[in-house]
């Protein structure tokens, strides 16, 4: 078994540094030779704490243990026992205030995770998933409608915000083509790029972060009351009205969750579809194959691009108690950081991972999560986002190619891109 932390504090090479800025400013294939090399040489190893803005690390603040392999991070993920999710969820720290009032039940445990998760849950009827999958793909053909003519543009302003950005209007009862619409697409976008100064705005990151949550917060909140007096078919409503063992939540709650739900599952979405555009650009052969056979293939391609992409690049969990990890002994109190952008290339679990390749099967991704009671709870509904992009866009739109190199994010959390200027041939068939 290797050393303990109080032994063994590592120094890494700037091209292995995970805990610099500097590093998350290089392009993803760069950021994955030094994982690989984790990976092979180091897959828990040990790193001092990031260089955040967030909440700026002292010369006492503990790093923390980076975890590269895929079974690595179902292990820690699923072991809710020894590892918690309480006590934060990103590599970075952040006042506890703020976690609290905008992470929801991405950073419970146990029995309090349980109650707030299953209260939310239950808005997620089979009668309400069904009226969403509807809406989803009808708004895709609508969106497609809009831009066929154009022949040119932004794909990602045109298009993969808005497809999520509609569905959310939806969520938090709000008109499409709102204000408040375009207020919780940008805010989801700054609220977790709080690195990128596309999206800081020149503000320092808390500020970035608790400002945007706020106007997301504001949005929902100024409806949760009315909804609460007069339902109404959108998923402010059946939240607040939602109750799982006699319990319903708060209007503190009612606010983290929205703030959760405007950021993570409504960002990650947009910059998934955004690299989808991106990767069949560049995977020609495999655009080919996806129009040769759209019914058939499409299912297998939005998991290759959720492995590919791995919109969601890291989540965090503290160990409680003293534990071993790859060998690795790990103590009571020590942060481990699961990096799925890892995981998803890890060669001991994917042949041939470098390979973007829409047959990839099976194909048992992260990304949605390792597993365990933090799994994504809106994985059905990514997944039918991204399959409606993939049947209307590329059978519509069939010759769409980018013209210019795309925007990407500087984010250590988020794999987010802010722009690709696109081409194609206009047409209303």
């Amino acid at each position: 078994m290797s050393t303990s932390t109080e032994t063994a504090r590592p120094t890494w090479s700037p091209e292995l540094d995970l805990a610099s800025r500097d590093f998350w400013a290089q392009p993803f294939d760069v950021r994955e030779q030094a994982f690989a090399y984790f990976r092979r040489e180091h897959p828990v190893a040990y790193h001092r704490a990031y260089e955040s803005t967030l909440l700026p690390p002292d010369d006492d603040t503990p790093g923390f243990w980076s975890i590269t392999k895929w079974d690595h991070c179902r292990q820690v993920s699923r072991d809710v026992e020894t590892f918690i999710s309480g006590q934060g969820i990103l590599m970075e720290d952040m006042p506890e205030v703020v976690t609290l009032a905008t992470t929801s039940f991405l950073a419970m445990d146990g029995a309090e995770h349980r109650q707030v998760r299953g209260i939310v849950s239950q808005a997620f009827t089979p009668r309400n998933v069904r009226k969403i999958d509807g809406w989803i793909h009808g708004i895709a053909k609508d969106l497609v409608d809009e831009i066929i003519e154009r022949g040119e543009g932004d794909i990602v302003d045109l298009y993969a915000k808005q497809l999520p950005g509609r569905i959310f209007a939806f969520f938090f009862g709000v008109e499409a083509g709102s204000e408040d619409m375009y207020t919780i697409m940008e805010a989801a976008e700054r609220m977790l790029a709080w690195d990128d100064p596309n999206c800081a705005l020149g503000r320092d990151a808390l500020t970035t972060f608790a400002e945007e949550a706020e106007r997301i917060q504001d949005i929902a909140m100024a409806r949760a009351d009315h909804y609460r007096e007069h339902p109404a078919e959108n998923l402010v409503s059946w939240v607040v009205n939602a109750k799982f063992e006699d319990r319903v939540l708060e209007d503190w709650e009612v606010a983290a969750f929205f703030s959760l739900l405007g950021s993570a599952a409504n960002d990650t979405t947009r910059h998934s579809i955004g690299h989808a555009f991106r990767l069949f650009h560049e995977h020609p052969t495999q655009l080919a194959l996806l129009q040769e056979d759209m019914a058939g293939r499409v299912d297998t391609a939005v998991e290759e691009i959720l492995r590919y992409v791995s919109p969601v690049q890291h989540f965090r969990r503290t160990a409680i108690k003293d534990a071993e990890v790859g060998g690795q002994e790990i103590k009571a109190g020590e942060k481990l950081v699961l990096w799925y952008c890892s995981g998803n290339y890890d060669e001991d679990v994917f042949e041939n991972p470098s390979k973007f390749d829409i047959l990839r099967t099976p194909n048992k991704h992260l990304g949605f999560g390792a597993g365990g009671p933090h799994f994504c709870i809106g994985s059905a509904l990514g997944r039918e986002m991204i399959k409606a992009t993939l049947q209307q866009v590329y059978t519509r739109m069939p010759d769409l190619h980018l013209t210019a190199e795309p925007e990407l994010q500087v984010n250590n959390f988020i794999h987010g891109i802010h722009a690709a200027q696109a081409a194609w041939t206009p047409s209303k068939a």
